[in-house]
C-alpha cells in the first residue's frame, strides 16, 4: 500500500512540477537582472539598437520617396509643399469663403515650409524625411536623458521599448508627413532646457511648437504654475514673431495680419455641434482620440464615423451639445486636480520627480488637445521611458515595482488587445484615451509615492 502511494510522487506527470518549484521567484529575478545586466554591458547591444533604429527610418523612407518618385498621390508632403509654393507666390492659404481649410496649421508652420519648397518636390520630401528621422533619434536621446540624467549608455529597455511600443505611429509620421515627432523632440528640447536653468531658451522652444501646431501651447499653463516667467515672456515673445513678424516679408504686413485673423475664427475659434475646428467630418470620428470627441461621441448622437456616412453611432446617452461640454469641464477640472495634487508645491529639484510631472503634462495636452489622431500618440515615447525607468530602478520585490509593471502590462492590453478585436471600434469608444488616463494615473501615483516619506519624516 505504501509502494502504491509514493508511485505519484515519482510518475512522469509530476516531474515537470517538480523540477519548477525547486525555481525560487526570487532567483528567476536575479536571472532577470543579470541578463539585463549582461546585455547593458555589451557595447553590441548599442550596435544593435542604432542599426535596428537606421534599418527602420530606411524602411519608412521608401513609401513616400517612392510616391514622389513615381509621381503617385504623397499624402500631406502634397499639400505642405503647394502650401509652401503658395507662401512663395503670394497666393491665398486660407479660403475666405467658409471652405473648409486645405492646410489647418498656423501661418508661421506656412512660412517655414516655404524656403525647403525651394529644392523642388524630390528634394523636398527628402529634407522632410531627414528631419524626421533627426526627431526620432533626438525624441528617444532627450526621453532616456530627462528620465535618468543622461542620454547614452543607459539600460537598452529605455531606448527600445517605448519606441516599439508607438512604433505604428511613427510609420504614421512618415506615410503622412506629420510633424508630431518634430513637435515631441522639441517640447522635450524645452524641458531640458528648464531643467538646465535656461527659461529663455525653454519659452522659445514651447513657442516655436505652438507656432508649427498649436496645440503645445497649453505648455505655458506648466510654466505659469511653476513660475518660470522668463519662459512665459520667451513664449509670447517667440510666437508673437512666428505668427506675424515672420511671414510678413513674403506676405506683407496686412496680409500677414488677415492670415492670422482668419487662421484664428477658422481653427482656434470654431466649435459648436456640428464640428471643431475645419474638420465636420473628422473631428468627431472615431479617429479622434481626444477628449472632447470621445465625450461628444459617447454622450451625444453624432455619427461615429463621418466620413463614411454609414449612420455608425455608439453613443450610450444622448445628451444636448451644452450637457456634453459640461461633462467635458468636469473631466477636464478632476483632471487639472489630479495633477496639481500629484506634483510637488515647490519646484523640484529633483530630476526623479522633474521627469514624471513633465511626462504627465505631455499626456494631459494630449488628452485636452482638440484633436488627437492615432498619431499623436508618438508623444507615449516620454511618459513611458520615465515610467520604465522608474520600474527598473524600483527595489525588486517592491510593492511599487509590482505596480508600476502591472499598470504598464494593463495599458499596453488596452492598446494592443483591443485594437486586434475591433480597431474601429475600440478606437470609436477611445482605446488610445483609457490608454492615456492609465499612465497618467500611473504617474501620478509614483510621483504620490515619492512623497509618502518627506510626509511620515
Amino acid at each position: 500500500m505504501s509502494a502504491t502511494r509514493s508511485r505519484p510522487n515519482i510518475s512522469r506527470p509530476e516531474r515537470p512540477r517538480t523540477r519548477l518549484t525547486r525555481i525560487t521567484q526570487g532567483s528567476l529575478r536575479l536571472r532577470f537582472l543579470a541578463f539585463a545586466e549582461r546585455v547593458q554591458n555589451n557595447p553590441k547591444t548599442y550596435r544593435w539598437l542604432i542599426g535596428g533604429l537606421a534599418v527602420l527610418m530606411l524602411i519608412f523612407s521608401i513609401a513616400p520617396i517612392g510616391n514622389r518618385v513615381l509621381g503617385l498621390q504623397n499624402k500631406d508632403y502634397d499639400l505642405w509643399y503647394a502650401t509652401g509654393q503658395s507662401i512663395l507666390h503670394g497666393a491665398d492659404i486660407y479660403p475666405t469663403d467658409n471652405r473648409p481649410f486645405p492646410f489647418m496649421y498656423p501661418p508661421a508652420a506656412a512660412t517655414l515650409l516655404a524656403i525647403p519648397t525651394l529644392l523642388g518636390p524630390t528634394g523636398f520630401v527628402i529634407l522632410l524625411i531627414a528631419v524626421q528621422s533627426a526627431a526620432w533619434a533626438g525624441s528617444i536621446l532627450l526621453a532616456v536623458k530627462l528620465a535618468t540624467g543622461k542620454a547614452l549608455q543607459q539600460n537598452p529597455i529605455l531606448y527600445a521599448a517605448p519606441t516599439l511600443w508607438v512604433v505604428p505611429f511613427i510609420h504614421d509620421m512618415y506615410l503622412l508627413g506629420q510633424p508630431n515627432l518634430l513637435l515631441l523632440c522639441i517640447m522635450l528640447g524645452a524641458f531640458v532646457a528648464l531643467r538646465g536653468g535656461y527659461g529663455w531658451s525653454a519659452g522659445a522652444l514651447v513657442g516655436l511648437a505652438a507656432g508649427i501646431k498649436a496645440f503645445p501651447v497649453m505648455a505655458l499653463g506648466y510654466f505659469v504654475y511653476r513660475r518660470q516667467w522668463k519662459a512665459v515672456g520667451s513664449t509670447v515673445i517667440t510666437l508673437a514673431l512666428l505668427l506675424l513678424v515672420l511671414p510678413m516679408p513674403f506676405r506683407g504686413p496686412a496680409k500677414a495680419w488677415s492670415d492670422m485673423v482668419v487662421w484664428t475664427k477658422g481653427m482656434v475659434l470654431k466649435y459648436d455641434e456640428g464640428q471643431i475646428a475645419q474638420r465636420p467630418e473628422r473631428c468627431y470620428s472615431y479617429k479622434n482620440q481626444a477628449l472632447v470627441a470621445v465625450t461628444n461621441r459617447l454622450l451625444r448622437h453624432v455619427p461615429a464615423d463621418g466620413e463614411k456616412k454609414d449612420d455608425w453611432y455608439i453613443n450610450v446617452a444622448d445628451l444636448s451639445f451644452p450637457a456634453v461640454n459640461k461633462v467635458v469641464m468636469g473631466i477636464t477640472l478632476g483632471l487639472c486636480l489630479f495633477y496639481l495634487a500629484s506634483m510637488p508645491l515647490r519646484k523640484p529639484e529633483d530630476g526623479r520627480i522633474y521627469a514624471a510631472e513633465t511626462a504627465m503634462l505631455m499626456l494631459m495636452i494630449l488628452i485636452f488637445s482638440p484633436f488627437a489622431f492615432n498619431y499623436f500618440y508618438v508623444w507615449l515615447i516620454y511618459p513611458l521611458t520615465v515610467l520604465y525607468q522608474r520600474w527598473l530602478t524600483a527595489t525588486v520585490g517592491s510593492r511599487e515595482r509590482s505596480l508600476l509593471l502591472a499598470g504598464m502590462v494593463a495599458a499596453l492590453e488596452v492598446y494592443a488587445l483591443a485594437s486586434a478585436v475591433s480597431l474601429r471600434g475600440s478606437q470609436a469608444y477611445g482605446n488610445l484615451l483609457l490608454v492615456n488616463f492609465m499612465l497618467l494615473g500611473l504617474l501620478g501615483w509614483s510621483l504620490q509615492t515619492d512623497r509618502k516619506p518627506r510626509a511620515t519624516a
